[in-house]
C-alpha cells in the first residue's frame, strides 16, 4: 500500500474514532439520563410500597383489635354483611352456637333460629317487594335498631334464651355496610322468671287449698287490703272503696269482738305479733272459725305504719277436734288400753290401762314416735303389710309384739284405725289393744315366754327354779353338792337412767353372752328380772370349782361394755350359796345367795362372798331399817349437825361440815353407817341429800346474819345423789330458797366418785363450780386419781382421809402419805384440811407441815345446831 493510501486509511481510521467517542459520550449521556429516571422511579415504588405495608399493618393491627374487642366481651357477636350473610362471629359465638347446616352453607343467621321465630319475624316482615335472604337481618333494616329475645340453637342441639339486639352499619358515605347483632343469653332469667311464676301460681294454690289468705291494715287509715282468699273466708263481695278496720271487726262473733279488738291493739302497742283464733257470725246464724297472724310494722321513729298478717278458715279442723274432745272424754273408761296418734304416727294422747300395759307415764311417749314401743320381733315386710292395710282398709287388726318401759316384749291383739277428715286425709290413727300374754294358746309361744327372758334369750326364773329343783332332788340322792351363784350388774341403774333403755338392754344382752361363754358345759345361767342374774353350778361342785367360776364371771364382766359410742364400765359383785350347807331347797337357796350378794357390794363392790349364816339377821335389820327410813324424813327424825373446822394457824373456828343424823323414835340414834348405805340402795339418798344441803344452807345464813365469823358451811355430795338426780338444779334451787350465797357453800364429792368417770364428773363439777359454790375433794388418798385428771379439777380444797390422820405420827407410811397430800395439794395452790384429828401430836405434825385446816375429835365432835350456836357465839368477834 502506498503512503497516501495508509495516510487515508489513517484519517479514516481517525474519522471513526472520532464518530465513536462521540456516539460514545451520546450514549453515555443517555445512560445517565436514564439511571436518574430509574432511581427516581424505583424510590417511587419504595415509597409506594412502604405506605401499602403500613397501611396493612394497620389493618391487621384494627382487624386484631376488633377480633379481641369481641371475644372478650360476654355476649355473643355476629356481624353481617350487606346481604345479611354473616361475616364474622366472635370466639364465644363460636363455642356456644351449633353448626348451623344454614349458617354454614348459607351464611345466614336465621340458621341459629328456633323455626317458629323465623316464621313469626317473616309473618311480621309482611309482604316486601324483594326477596328476602335473612328475615332477621330485613327486621334490623327496617328499623335501624331491633331488639328482641330470641330463641338460639347451643352447641349439644337445645335451643337457650337469648336478648338480640341488632343495628345497622353504613359507610361515610351513608351506604350500608351490613349489621352487628349482639346476644345476651338470659336463660337462667328466663328459668327464674319461670320459678317466681310458678312459685306464685303454687302459693295461691295452696292459699286456696288451705282456706288462707292475706291482708294488710294501714293502721294510720284503718284501711285493709285483703287477698282473694280472705273474701270467702269473710264472706263478702270485693267493693270499693276497700273494707276498714271498723267493717272488719263488725264480722267478729259479739262474744269475741272485745278480745279481738283489744288482743290487736296490744300487740301495736307493745311492738309484738300477734296469734289468735277467734269465730265469725253470720247473718243465718252459722259460725265460722279463723286463725289470724300478724306482724307489724313500724317508723324509725316508731310510729306504727301497717300491720300485715294471714288469716285462715279452721272451722273444719275446729269440729274434728272437738270429736276428738268427745272421743277423749270416754276413752279413759275403757277397759282396753287406747293410743291416739297424728298421721305421722306421732303420740298424742294415751289412756290409764296403756300406762298399765306398757309401764309408760304420758308425759314420757306424747309427743314420741310410735317406734318407741317397737319390739324389734318383726320384720319389715311385717310392718309394710300392716301400713298397706291402713291406707286401703283404713283399718288393720292383728297380733303385735311391743316393748313395754321396762324393756320387757309384750304381745298384744291390736285394732288399728284411721281417722279423716272432710277431705279425705288422714289425720290421726287410733288403737285399741289388749295384753295377750295371759290368753295365747300357741303352745310353742306360751313355752317361751314361760320360761326365757326375751331380752337376753336366757333362761327366766321358772325354767331356773325347775332346773335347781331337779338338781337339788339329784344331789340328794347322789349325796353330791350344787351351788348357785346371785349377781346383779353394778352400776346398771345409773346406765339405764342416763343412757336410756335402749342402751340398758344392749348392755344386759352382751352380759348375759359375757355369762354364757364363761360358763362350762352343763351350767346353767338366767336372768331373773332387771340386772339380776344367777347361776347353777350342779354338777358336784367343789369350793374351788366354784371360786374359779365366780373369778371368771367377774373378770367377764369387768371388762368395759362398749355400747353406741359409750364405753361403760359396768362390773358385778357375786353370792354364793352352797348345798348342802346353806340350805336344803331352793327358797332358802336363792335368798341365802342373795344376802352373800349384797354383803360383796358393801365389801366394795366387783368381788364374790360366800353366804354366812349371820347375814340372815343382817338382812332382816337392813329390811327394817330400810322401811323405816322412807318414812323417817316425813317423821322429822332425821337431823342435820355440824363437825366444826378450824384455821390451823390461828386456831379460829371459820366453818362446819354438815352430817345426817337419824334420830329413830324407838331406837335413838342410828349410826350413819348402817343407814346411808342402805339409802344410796335404794334412792333415798336424794331426797336424804336435799333436806341436808337445804337445812345446812338455811343455818348457815342465820348465823351468817348474826353476825358470827361463819365463814363457810361443806355438804358432801353422794355419787348416788349425783347420778340419779339433776343435782345442779337442786343446788340452784336450794340456794335460791334459802337466800345463802353462794361462796359461803363448800360442796364435797369423794375422790373415788371422780375418778368413776373422770371426764363426765369433771363436766358436772365445773358447772357446779360455775353456780359460785366451792368444791372439795373429800376422803383424798383412798382413790386412784391420775395427776393429769387431778391438775384439771376445778376444786379448791383437798380433804386428807382420817384413814391416814389416825396413826400419825407413829406410822411411817401414814406419815408420808400425809405429808405427800400436803405436798401435792399446796403445790397446786389448794387449801388441805386434815379429817379425824384426835391427839396432841397428830396436831403438832399437821402443824409441822402447814396444814391449811383441821376437823375432829380432838376440837369438837359433830353438834347439833343449838351446841354449835353456842360454840360460835362463844368466838363471836
Amino acid at each position: 500500500m502506498t503512503e497516501a493510501e495508509l495516510k487515508q486509511e489513517l484519517e479514516r481510521l481517525r474519522t471513526e474514532v472520532t464518530a465513536l467517542r462521540l456516539a460514545n459520550a451520546a450514549l453515555e449521556q443517555q445512560m445517565s439520563q436514564d439511571a436518574e429516571h430509574t432511581d427516581a422511579m424505583l424510590k417511587a415504588l419504595e415509597s409506594q410500597s412502604n405506605a401499602l405495608r403500613e397501611a396493612n399493618r394497620l389493618y391487621r393491627h384494627q382487624s386484631d383489635f376488633i377480633e379481641r374487642v369481641m371475644d372478650s366481651t360476654g355476649a355473643l357477636m355476629i356481624v353481617l354483611g350487606p346481604e345479611g350473610k354473616v361475616r364474622q362471629i366472635n370466639q364465644l359465638c363460636a363455642q356456644e352456637l351449633a353448626e348451623s347446616e344454614q349458617v354454614l352453607h348459607q351464611g345466614a343467621a336465621d340458621g341459629w333460629l328456633h323455626p317458629a321465630e323465623v316464621q313469626h319475624l317473616q309473618a311480621e316482615l309482611g309482604q316486601v317487594p324483594w326477596p328476602i335472604y335473612s328475615p332477621l337481618y330485613e327486621m334490623v333494616r327496617s328499623r335501624g335498631v331491633y331488639a328482641a329475645e330470641h330463641r338460639l340453637r347451643s352447641g349439644d342441639g337445645s335451643f337457650r334464651h337469648y336478648w338480640l339486639k341488632g343495628v345497622l352499619l353504613h359507610n361515610p358515605q351513608g351506604k350500608e355496610e351490613g349489621a352487628v347483632i349482639c346476644a345476651t343469653d338470659v336463660t337462667e332469667l328466663k328459668q327464674q322468671e319461670e320459678r317466681l311464676r310458678r312459685s306464685e301460681s303454687l302459693l295461691k294454690e295452696a292459699q286456696h287449698i288451705a282456706q288462707l289468705g292475706h291482708w294488710e291494715l294501714d293502721l294510720a287509715s284503718g284501711r285493709l287490703a285483703w287477698s282473694e282468699e280472705v273474701f270467702p273466708i269473710f264472706e263478702v263481695e270485693p267493693a270499693e272503696p276497700p273494707p276498714s278496720y271498723e267493717a272488719f271487726l263488725a264480722l267478729v262473733h259479739p262474744d269475741d269482738r272485745e278480745q279481738v279488738d283489744r288482743v290487736f291493739k296490744a300487740s301495736v302497742d307493745n311492738l309484738v305479733p300477734y296469734d289468735i283464733e277467734y269465730r265469725l257470725r253470720f247473718g243465718d246464724g252459722r259460725v265460722k272459725w279463723v286463725h289470724v297472724r300478724a306482724q307489724n310494722y313500724y317508723s324509725a321513729e316508731g310510729r306504727p305504719l301497717r300491720s300485715v298478717g294471714t288469716v285462715q278458715d279452721i272451722t273444719d279442723q275446729q269440729l274434728v277436734d272437738e270429736q276428738l274432745r268427745l272421743a277423749a272424754s270416754v276413752f279413759d273408761n275403757s277397759l282396753n288400753a287406747i293410743l291416739i296418734t297424728d298421721a305421722k304416727a306421732q303420740i298424742l294422747k294415751i289412756n290409764q290401762v296403756f300406762s298399765s300395759v306398757m309401764g309408760y307415764a304420758p308425759e314420757e311417749v306424747i309427743g314420741r314416735k310410735l317406734n318407741v314401743l317397737k319390739s324389734g320381733r318383726h320384720t319389715k315386710q311385717f310392718y309394710q303389710n300392716l301400713w298397706t292395710s291402713l291406707r286401703r282398709e283404713g283399718k288393720w287388726q292383728g297380733e303385735i309384739w311391743d316393748r313395754r318401759k321396762d324393756g320387757a316384749l309384750i304381745p298384744l291383739w291390736q285394732n288399728i284405725s284411721s281417722v279423716r277428715d272432710s277431705d279425705g286425709r288422714v289425720i290421726r290413727y287410733i288403737s285399741v289393744f289388749y295384753d295377750l300374754s295371759e290368753q295365747k294358746q300357741n303352745a310353742e309361744h306360751i313355752h317361751y315366754l314361760a320360761y326365757y327372758d326375751a331380752l337376753t334369750d336366757l333362761p327366766n326364773r321358772q325354767f331356773f327354779r325347775e332346773r335347781c329343783e331337779h338338781g337339788l332332788a339329784v344331789a340328794r340322792r347322789s349325796k353330791q353338792s350344787l351351788a348357785l351363784l346371785f349377781l346383779d350388774l353394778d352400776r346398771f341403774k345409773h346406765v339405764n337412767d342416763s343412757l336410756g333403755h335402749p342402751v340398758g338392754d344392749e348392755v344386759l344382752r352382751m352380759a348375759g353372752q359375757r355369762l354364757k361363754d364363761s360358763l362350762r358345759q352343763g351350767d346353767t345361767v338366767a336372768r331373773l328380772g332387771g340386772d339380776e342374774f344367777i347361776i347353777l353350778l350342779d354338777n358336784n361342785p367343789g369350793l374351788g370349782d366354784t371360786e374359779i367360776v365366780a373369778g371368771k364371771v367377774l373378770q367377764a364382766l369387768a371388762q368395759p361394755f362398749l355400747v353406741q359410742g359409750h364405753k361403760l364400765e359396768i362390773g358385778t359383785s357375786i353370792g354364793i350359796s352352797l348345798f348342802p350347807g346353806h340350805g336344803d331347797d331352793y327358797i332358802t337357796l336363792v335368798k341365802h345367795a342373795d344376802l352373800a350378794m349384797y354383803q360383796a357390794k358393801e365389801r366394795g363392790r366387783g368381788n364374790f362372798q360366800f353366804f354366812e349364816s349371820h347375814l340372815t339377821e343382817r338382812a332382816k335389820e337392813r329390811l327394817f331399817l330400810e322401811g323405816e327410813l322412807r318414812d323417817a324424813l316425813e317423821r322429822g327424825e332425821l337431823e342435820v349437825h355440824y363437825q366444826p373446822q378450824y384455821a390451823l394457824a390461828n386456831g379460829a373456828l371459820i366453818g362446819a361440815e354438815a352430817l345426817v343424823r337419824w334420830r329413830h323414835r324407838e331406837r335413838g340414834m342410828i349410826p350413819p353407817d348402817k343407814f346411808i348405805v342402805i339409802a344410796e340402795d335404794s334412792d333415798l339418798i336424794v331426797p336424804i341429800g336435799e333436806f341436808v344441803l337445804r337445812t345446812a344452807c338455811r343455818q348457815a345464813r342465820t348465823w351468817i346474819e348474826g353476825g358470827t365469823s361463819f365463814k363457810r358451811m361443806a355438804v358432801n355430795l353422794s355419787g348416788a345423789q349425783i347420778e340419779r338426780s339433776d343435782v345442779l338444779e337442786m343446788v340452784g334451787r336450794v340456794l335460791a330458797e334459802t337466800g345463802l350465797s353462794p361462796h359461803y357453800l363448800e360442796l364435797e364429792i369423794t375422790e373415788t366418785y371422780i375418778m368413776r368417770q373422770a371426764q363426765r364428773n369433771i363436766r358436772v363439777m365445773e358447772a357446779l363450780r360455775g353456780l359460785g359454790v366451792a368444791l372439795a375433794i373429800d376422803d383424798f388418798g383412798t382413790g386412784q386419781s391420775s395427776l393429769s385428771y387431778l391438775k384439771r379439777l376445778p376444786v379448791d380444797k383437798l380433804k386428807i382421809d382420817r384413814s391416814f390422820v389416825m396413826d400419825i405420827p407413829q406410822d411411817a407410811n401414814d406419815s408420808a402419805i400425809t405429808r405427800s397430800i400436803l405436798a401435792l395439794g399446796h403445790s397446786l395452790r389448794l387449801t388441805v384440811l386434815a379429817e379425824g384429828v384426835e391427839t396432841d401430836e397428830q396436831l403438832a405434825f399437821l402443824k409441822d407441815l402447814a396444814c391449811d385446816e383441821v376437823q375432829g375429835y380432838l376440837f369438837s365432835p359433830p353438834l347439833d345446831a343449838e351446841h354449835f350456836n353456842r360454840l360460835l357465839y362463844r368466838q363471836k368477834p
